[in-house]
């Protein structure tokens, strides 16, 4: 049965590069034409117009190769020919693409230029070689040359004698005007083309006058109004074949129809003398398929080849064929099949048709034949009676007997039909026994057909590929034909060719019908037949397929349930279980198994002891368990089913137990269930799964039968005895006692003795009952007991009703009364007035009761057409209905009561009758003689009137509140009105005598409704007044919209219709974290006029607010978007706005904040004229027209609003502030309020400073000036005091600034020079740099130092070397090894498996990562594809942990250092290029910069430094000097130090004389000596240290050129050394090395106890200076000075490292796309993620090593101060790359410090060069591939694989057994046996013979 799968693979295929596992699609643009596939190396080829198309397997784009369009003309040869015609640019549209695999080429053919063609290289299709020129037209137009002229080629064997495969070629002719057949006349329809001379010519001209050449021609008068579609064209055997469609008839005149025909070529005629066509019909029921679509030719597979009853050589063509129905209106489609030995068979009889001289078939009236015709006379053939059918078929000589067009059809019947569906395109190919078939439609679907035999033809599957758009001819099967590529109009999609994994289950997976698929039994899923192990026997069962009833599972188990207390051997039946293979029971849910055995039909085991075990069912009766067969094979429960345990016990009941399934059996005496009755007494009651004799069944059981017996009713306080019913009740033993009645009331249980009458009947004597509930009655449940507490079973809980007669009558005698009639049963009447049990009566009980009572009526009027509904309410209103029936009256007017809305004796509703005036009276309520009248108020029948209503407009949506006044409108129970024939709402709350309120309901159109009715209990009141509906409000734009958090921000509206609405109102949807909205408050909105209206935004709940809040102190800016609603009347349409096309999304900002007043008192003083106001976020959503500020009760106009502050205008006068009282005061300072929104500040107070007019009394003035001369001698006094104190502060004072003079100076004088170095030695020292050349080390050594960092020998560099001439491993072991480590799935398992041992510590993994790139470094394809497999365990492991971004943080394991090696080796060649050379100025920058200071030779401190770690905190003034030094006879001037140590002098004159030289390749200083030739005394040979150099306690200070007193000018001399040499002094040479040496310092033979200095003690923290001890952080400023200095190199190295020109290496791109997928296939939003993912992988992994280690690229040597400046450099570096903001301050480290403004730049820069890759187009794997086989290219070989081979395999040596068994346990390595080949390397490597040592 055929699967439609609703995939919506189009939508998928119009993303670039979207790919799936199984849907992959690629949109190119429209007009795709053809498509190839290579099936060499899968790239994919489209042709299209104006554009070749270059993909990879995935459809990955690699190459666009533009086509055109050209400058051309139909008229016109191609180009560089002249041409008459005007031409003009023309679209070229792909007419032939495929690949000549000799020539390894892709051939092109377009539509300009004739047809031309070129030939393209296959791995880059833009490399072209163009065709265009030639001597004949025929040399180079080969296509047709318009956009919808057919065109089929195809390449196959041409004639002999070369055999060369050649291009065949059908094109439709296109000369339609007589100027376009200047060329197209001599373009043949078939030709072949020869593909081996350098133009498309034609492969065979055997007679050029004659016309003699490898073509066929129309007859020129028929070609331009016969026009032949060629379809499709193959070869076959030593045939060529092209498929036609083309009229049936050369007369245009009459109605003709389409045919299909097949033309047949035989290669080896080079003059096409051998072609013949013949009509292909597939016919049905006398349907003719008249054309054929498109077809192909495949050797079928055994099903279909045996229903043909053909060969395993023979082919078949299949064909898609279409026909139009009667009234040409869809089109039916049909696939048939044709043997081609059939075909063949049919065209030989037409050829022989035409010997035997029958002139129907020569032709065809179209074909260009001799002048005679052909096929006039019999041929030598049928003369000489010969009967070879070759020599018919391969006519190479008889040009008379030429150009059959056959009259002899071939017909076949179609294998399936199909209804409206035409049929586009066909791939076929063979799984198993089954031949499939491929099949597009024309309206974008893909059929997957099975072709069962001649007659039939199965879909299984559709998928819709591009819905509505036609699949095209040309779909291929990628090389594995796992996937098939599909082409539309735009679309490449490729599909893989099965889904099986998509079947759970056996049934499913077979019943599908889908030949790929099997059910791998024992893997239990549905797979190929290749992935299932054992699956070629068929007999194994283990990969089943075909039909559904062929799976293996359960059929039956014997026993079918088992009890408990039993053990029992269960046979499972199961059809086709694998004998291969060992099994066990698995009881699932009890998590217990057992060994299972075969038996004949299936299996067998034993059910687990649960006492044993300890299992139990706990109180369950039963327990059904999933019980699987398990494989040990393969570890899965491969069938299952359903099986049952049992445990008699806990069935509590004989009903339960004898009615089970189980084998439980009920002993009645001892009143409990059994497996095992042989302890019971007598008395057994047997279950139907019993098979022992006695009574069966639960009907033999005890119990009372509860619908037998009477209701149980049970006064209170009243014994009675009770009858039960049942069955089968036991007759009672004096050791069983006797039975128990139970009553349980909830708050008592009361018991009672029973009585066993007989079989059936129980009596129990209840004693009197009571219980204190205040409720007439009380259900109990009752139960019965026999023996020690036996429960008696009941059918039903059995019930007793005990009762109070009183309560259940409510006191009242009516009610006691009504319980006679509706209860009889419980004996309740009225006496001693009161309703009692009548056997309790004291007097006689009465029939009658007290006359009624009224208390309450309602309603107390209606209208006088009667109709109203009244309710009364009393007591003693009748026992029965007929009591009031006719009894009730109203105003004198009978009301007739409701039957069913009556109570006795409490309520009456009955319904007021007509009145027909207005009237008053009373209630009155008659039963008997007694009378009851309500007197609280007279019922009135009144008459309503209306008078108008208001509004009288409102929205045709409804929901408008409408007044309706007039006179007495509260009458009636039930009012509603209608404003004409819409009803509107009446609110029952608004009614009064005057007015009440209705809500309008929506109507469909806006138009006026009347009348205004009322309806009073269904009682018309009209209105003639007229409502108008309007239109419903529509809102267009809404303005600002942005709000603070507290809302009140008014907002504008414009819209239309606004006038009408009553009560506009604003709401706010808040979205939440889960997706949904909840709605803010309603604000009330205020309409201006009918087209706007302002709304206050509404206030955020607090908590939402709290949020925003938080989110602006994280600095984030996104505010909080909210969605706008309104409510307007019922209008629903404005509520959510969200798809009306306008922006109603309001966004929140945190509140302002406004600061109060800091003046004293927050009283502010006004001096000026204007107040100003500080705040903070005053304008994020507010203007100054949001803002009030009151001084007062009066305004401060406000002019100005900005971030911080408010400027406004305050009243001219000081307003009055407010009393303690609430009262205005002019003597109060008023207060100052800020409004934003509904944000309220009181910021303070303010007080004008306005100055007063006022006489002062003289008096005053007189007391004042005494006060003042008092005051003032008081201050003298204090004055004296102070000076005597304040001079002794003052010599203590100056004490202390004398200390501290001396080190403000120091201070001043070393801020002083350094300050000089900032400002004058910033020295471009890009001469000296340039100077010295860049010595590269080569790849060999590169890859080792990389690979092998602080290694200088290796295995690696070694051959495998012989000990004792004996041989551990064997070459044949080590070639094993190393192809099985080609295999992708062990080398994965091999790494899998090592990085899970603890042993295999992170030195391994590095050692391994290491050997692994040196044995793969010349196939980096392999390597890679290697790291991308780990990489995405890695990726999977860390987005599972809680810290993805640690990824590759570390090398903690094998991929992420082979990551780093994979890095680094891709790399090289960049470095070399291009990033190489800015570090390596950057390394002679720091170098030459502090060798321009002095550098401590034991520490290593340098006064110019970047770390402050080496800095020289020391007052050194050196003296620069420039020495005359000569070496190997020549002098050059070196720049040294006065204070530099002899070695360090060396070093200095080495790298000067050999500036241009590899250090490798320069004389060790150690080598040398170093004279000074014109020494004071003579030549002196200068040393580090001399026996007579001074040592004071303990420590000695090695020589520095100043010891020596060497002039500037000197002649110095370096000698090379001999062994041993004596200064003049006589001492020995013992020199120590440099801390700038590669070399560590070496200490002196001699005192061992002595300490050894150059420029500082390095245990003194602080030198002395004068007395004063020197701060060193002073010197901090030189960290500056030098980074000044390299600056601009430092900038020069992180732009080439973060540099994406076009030299940046393909692989960064890929790896940084493939982080990215990475991130989104695992759903990570966070780009914080990605980014680390990023800087780990590359910056700080490969880069932050390349720049710490220079020495790795370079020839060099690397001093300390350089590696710690670099140190400095790289760790800068990594403070670019992190995302995280450190807050710096006086602690940080100085080098964050250093850096601290730069970094910001440089982390930009890191952030642009994420985002410029990731906008680079993504890198193709050909392009990728390419670049890796560079990378191969540049292995150099000279690292001994064999020893890489060794030393890895010394790791599966160690961990061969884990090894093996993962390798047992993965499925892929089992099925590529790769146990057993790693076994046969270990027996090889470590075998008895031929054992190999390696040294």
């Amino acid at each position: 049965m055929s699967t439609k799968m609703g995939v919506k693979i189009a939508a998928m295929s119009l993303v670039l590069g979207l790919c799936g596992h199984l849907v992959c699609g690629m949109y190119l643009g429209r007009h795709l034409t053809h498509m190839a596939i290579d099936n060499e190396t899968g790239i994919v080829y489209v042709g299209g117009v104006n554009r070749i198309y270059q993909l990879d397997s995935e459809l990955t784009l690699m190459v666009e190769a533009e086509t055109g369009p050209r400058n051309d003309s139909p008229n016109c040869a191609p180009p560089p020919d002249s041409c008459s015609y005007e031409k003009h640019e023309t679209s070229n549209y792909n007419k032939i693409l495929l690949i000549d695999r000799n020539r390894n080429k892709l051939v092109t053919c377009g539509s300009v230029y004739q047809g031309a063609c070129e030939t393209r290289n296959l791995i880059n299709v833009s490399k072209v070689k163009e065709f265009y020129d030639g001597d004949q037209v025929t040399d180079y137009a080969v296509g047709a040359n318009e956009p919808n002229a057919s065109t089929v080629a195809f390449v196959a064997p041409g004639p002999p004698p070369t055999n060369h495969d050649v291009l065949y070629v059908g094109t439709t002719f296109t000369g339609r005007m007589r100027e376009d057949r200047i060329y197209r006349d001599e373009v043949p329809a078939i030709s072949s083309r020869s593909l081996r001379k350098d133009k498309f010519s034609l492969a065979a001209v055997t007679n050029a006058l004659q016309g003699r050449s490898s073509s066929i021609y129309l007859k020129r008068e028929i070609s331009p109004v016969y026009r032949i579609k060629y379809v499709s064209g193959f070869s076959s055997g030593n045939f060529s074949y092209f498929l036609t469609v083309q009229r049936d008839s050369l007369d245009d005149n009459r109605m003709t129809k389409n045919v299909s025909k097949i033309i047949q070529l035989c290669q080896k005629d080079p003059n096409f003398f051998s072609y013949a066509d013949v009509p292909l019909k597939c016919e049905h029921n006398g349907m003719d398929y008249n054309e054929i679509q498109t077809s192909t030719v495949i050797k079928p597979a055994s099903e279909l080849r045996d229903s043909l009853y053909l060969g395993e050589d023979d082919e078949i063509l299949i064909g898609l064929f279409s026909r139009y129905n009667e009234d040409m209106d869809r089109t039916d489609a049909a696939i048939c099949v044709y043997p081609m030995k059939d075909v063949r068979a049919k065209i030989l009889e037409n050829i022989k048709l035409c010997h035997q001289g029958n002139t129907s078939v020569s032709g065809g009236g179209y074909l260009r034949v001799g002048p005679r015709g052909n096929c006039n006379q019999q041929s030598g053939l049928v003369i000489n009676n010969i009967e070879d059918d070759n020599e018919y078929l391969c006519n190479t000589l008889l040009e008379s007997f030429s150009m059959v067009v056959g009259i002899s059809p071939i017909v076949k019947a179609p294998l399936r039909t199909f209804q409206n569906t035409l049929l586009t395109a066909i791939a076929v190919t063979t799984v198993n026994e089954h031949t499939i078939a491929f099949i597009g439609t024309s309206d974008g679907y893909l059929k997957k057909v099975v072709l069962k035999s001649a007659e039939r033809a199965h879909e299984y599957e559709e998928i819709l590929v591009d819905a509505n758009s036609a699949i095209a001819q040309d779909m291929a099967f990628d090389p594995k034909a796992e996937f098939i590529y599909v082409m539309t109009d735009t679309n490449v999609t490729r599909l893989k060719v099965q889904n099986c994994l998509r079947f759970g289950s056996c049934s499913d997976c077979l019943s599908d019908g889908d030949p790929y698929c099997g059910w791998c039994s024992l893997e239990k899923k549905c797979v190929l037949r290749s992935s299932c192990p054992n699956s070629e026997d068929p007999s194994m069962a283990r990969w089943l397929h075909g039909r559904a009833n062929q799976c293996i599972y359960i059929t039956e188990i014997s026993p079918k349930t088992v009890s408990v207390t039993k053990v029992e051997e269960l046979h499972l039946t199961i059809p086709q279980l694998p004998m291969t293979s060992t099994y066990s029971c698995v009881f699932q849910q009890l998590n217990w198994s057992s060994k299972a055995d075969f038996w004949y039909f299936g299996a067998k085991c034993m059910t687990p002891n649960f006492t044993d075990l300890g299992l139990s069912l706990g109180d369950k009766a039963s327990q059904t368990v999933t019980l699987a067969l398990n494989s040990s094979e393969t570890g899965k429960l491969f069938v299952t089913r359903k099986f049952t345990f049992y445990n008699c016990s806990n069935f509590k009941t004989c009903s339960s137990c004898a009615s089970s399934p189980f084998v439980c059996d009920w002993c009645i005496y001892e009143n409990s269930c059994h497996h095992n009755t042989l302890q019971c007494q007598q008395g057994i009651i047997r279950s139907q799964a019993s098979t022992l004799p006695g009574k069966r069944g639960a009907v033999h059981c005890p119990r009372i039968e509860t619908k037998v017996t009477d209701n149980i009713y049970l006064p209170v306080g009243v014994r009675r005895k009770v009858l039960l019913k049942g069955y089968n009740f036991p007759r009672l033993g004096s050791t069983f006692g006797n039975y128990v009645c139970e009553v349980d009331t909830g708050s008592y249980t009361y018991k009672a003795a029973a009585e066993r009458l007989d079989d059936t009947h129980i009596t129990c004597d209840m004693p009197k009952i009571e219980y204190s509930q205040a409720q007439g009655k009380l259900e109990a449940l009752m139960k019965v007991y026999w023996g020690s507490k036996f429960y008696l079973e009941t059918t039903t809980p059995l019930i007793a009703t005990v009762y109070k007669c009183d309560v259940l009558a409510n006191f009242e005698c009516g009610l006691c009364l009504n319980l006679n009639y509706t209860w009889a049963a419980l004996e309740c009447m009225w006496c001693d007035n009161t309703c009692k049990y009548s056997p309790n009566c004291n007097s006689r009980s009465v029939s009658s009761c007290p006359a009624p009572e009224i208390t309450r009526v309602f309603p107390l009027s209606g209208p006088i057409q009667g109709g109203t509904n009244v309710t009364i309410e009393g007591s003693n209103l009748g026992s029965t209905f007929e009591d009031i029936e006719n009894s009730v009256f109203i105003a004198s007017v009978k009301c007739m009561p409701y039957r069913h809305l009556y109570s006795p004796s409490k309520r009456i509703v009955c319904r007021a009758d007509w009145r027909g005036q207005v009237a008053e009276g009373y209630v009155t309520v008659k039963i008997g003689a007694a009378e009851a009248q309500y007197r609280e108020a007279t019922f009135h029948y009144q008459s309503p009137h209306l008078e108008s209503i208001y509004p009288v407009n409102g929205p045709k949506a409804g929901g408008s509140r409408i007044t309706i006044s007039g006179r007495n409108l509260n009458t009636g129970g039930h009012i509603e009105a209608s404003f004409g024939d819409a009803p509107c709402l009446v609110e029952s709350s608004s009614v009064s005598e005057s007015s009440l309120v209705c809500v309008t309901t929506g109507v469909w159109d806006a138009t006026p409704r009347s009348p205004i009715k009322l309806f009073y209990d269904g009682r018309e009141f009209p209105l003639s007044r007229d409502f108008f509906y309007r239109e419903n409000p529509m809102i267009e734009k809404i303005s600002p919209l942005k709000s603070i958090a507290s809302g009140g921000r008014y907002l504008t509206v414009l819209g239309r219709h606004f006038r009408y609405i009553q009560k506009p109102q604003m709401f706010a949807y808040i979205p939440t974290e889960n997706g949904e909205y909840f709605p803010t408050k309603n604000t009330d909105c205020f309409i201006h006029h009918g087209s706007l209206m302002k709304c206050p935004t509404p206030s955020l709940p607090r908590l939402v607010r709290n949020q925003v809040r938080l989110k602006r102190d994280a600095q984030q800016k996104a505010p909080l978007v909210v969605e706008l609603g309104f409510i307007m009347d019922g209008v629903l349409s404005v509520r959510n706005l969200s798809g009306s096309g306008i922006d109603t999304q309001l966004e929140y900002y945190q509140d302002p904040q406004v600061y109060n007043f800091t003046e004293k008192d927050r009283t502010k003083i006004f001096k000026g004229e204007m107040l100003i106001i500080e705040g903070h976020h005053l304008t994020l959503a507010a203007d100054k027209y949001d803002v009030v500020v009151l001084i007062g009760q009066q305004l401060c106009n406000v002019t100005t609003l900005s971030s911080n502050q408010i400027v406004c205008a305050p009243p001219p006068k000081q307003p009055p502030g407010i009393n303690g009282d609430g009262k205005e005061d002019g003597r109060e300072y008023p207060d100052v309020y800020v409004k934003v929104n509904n944000l309220s500040f009181h910021v303070g107070r303010v007080r004008y400073d306005v100055p007063e007019q006022y006489s002062f009394p003289k008096e005053a003035i007189a007391g004042i000036a005494a006060s003042g001369g008092f005051l003032l001698l008081i201050i003298i006094l204090i004055l004296i005091i102070y000076r005597r104190q304040s001079t002794k502060a003052e010599r203590i004072y100056r004490k202390l600034q004398i200390q501290l003079d001396n080190l403000e100076s120091n201070v001043r004088n070393e801020c002083k020079q350094a300050f000089a170095e900032l400002q004058t030695d910033m020295t471009d020292l890009t001469g000296d740099i340039i100077a010295s050349g860049i010595p590269f080390w080569d790849y060999h050594t590169y890859t080792f130092k990389v690979l092998f960092p602080g290694m200088s020998d290796h295995v690696i560099l070694h051959p495998p070397l012989q000990k004792n001439g004996r041989i551990k491993f064997s070459d044949q072991g080590l070639v094993l090894f190393q192809q099985l480590l080609s295999k992708k799935v062990f080398l994965l398992t091999f790494i899998r498996t090592m990085e899970d041992q603890r042993g295999f510590s992170i030195r391994d993994k590095v050692n391994v990562a290491s050997l692994l790139m040196i044995i793969y470094q010349g196939n980096m394809e392999y390597a890679t594809e290697i790291l991308k497999c780990l990489l995405v365990e890695l990726v999977e492991k860390s987005v599972s942990g809680r810290h993805p971004k640690l990824m590759l943080r570390r090398t903690e394991s094998v991929v992420e250092k082979l990551l780093s090696n994979w890095m680094s080796l891709c790399l090289y060649k960049y470095l070399k290029d291009h990033a190489g050379s800015p570090l390596f100025m950057l390394y002679k920058a720091i170098k030459l910069q502090a060798e321009k200071g002095p550098v401590d030779y034991v520490t290593g401190d340098a006064r110019y430094s970047l770390s402050e770690d080496k800095l020289l905190r020391e007052k050194i003034e050196p003296k620069v000097m420039t020495l005359n030094v000569e070496h190997n006879g020549e002098i050059s001037q070196c720049r040294v130090l006065d204070c530099d140590t002899v070695t360090q002098a060396k070093e200095k004159m080495l790298d000067m004389l050999c500036r241009n030289v590899p250090f490798s390749q320069r004389p060790s200083v150690q080598d040398l000596d170093l004279e000074w030739r014109n020494g004071p005394t003579g030549p002196v040979l200068l040393q580090d240290e001399e026996s007579t150099t001074p040592c004071k306690d303990g420590w000695r200070r090695y020589n520095m050129l100043s010891y020596y007193k060497v002039t500037d000018g000197a002649y110095m001399s370096l000698l090379h050394r001999q062994q041993t040499i004596k200064s003049l002094n006589g001492s020995l040479d013992n020199t120590v090395m440099s801390v700038n040496s590669a070399f560590p310092i070496m200490k002196m033979d001699n005192d061992p106890g002595t300490r050894h200095w150059h420029l500082a003690k390095h245990d003194d923290a602080t030198q002395k200076d004068g007395g004063v001890k020197m701060i060193s952080e002073i010197f901090l400023t030189r960290l500056l000075s030098t980074k000044g200095t390299l600056q601009k190199y430092i900038d020069d190295l992180f732009k080439a490292m973060l540099s994406t020109n076009h030299t940046m290496p393909p692989i960064i791109k890929y790896l940084f796309d493939f982080l990215d997928q990475s991130a989104g296939h695992y759903g990570l939003t966070d780009p914080d993620v990605v980014h680390t993912w990023k800087c780990n992988s590359l910056p700080l992994r490969f880069w932050v090593n390349i720049v710490k280690n220079p020495d790795f690229v370079f020839d060099i040597n690397k001093p300390h101060i350089v590696d710690s400046c670099l140190s400095v450099v790289a760790q800068t570096f990594m403070d670019s790359c992190s995302t995280s903001e450190h807050r710096l301050g006086k602690d940080s480290p100085s080098n964050k410090l250093l850096f601290a403004k730069d970094i910001v730049h440089y982390r930009k820069s890191v952030e642009k060069y994420f985002q410029d890759i990731r906008d680079q187009p993504a890198v193709s794997d050909q392009d990728m591939n390419s670049f890796l086989a560079e990378v191969s290219r540049m292995c150099t070989g000279k690292f001994y694989i064999s020893s890489a081979l060794r030393e890895l395999y010394s790791y599966v040596s160690k961990y061969h057994s884990e090894i093996l068994n993962a390798l047992d346990v993965d499925n892929q390595a089992s099925a590529q046996q790769l146990s057993m080949r790693l076994e046969q390397v270990i027996t090889n490597m470590e075998g008895p013979s031929n054992k190999t040592a390696y040294v």
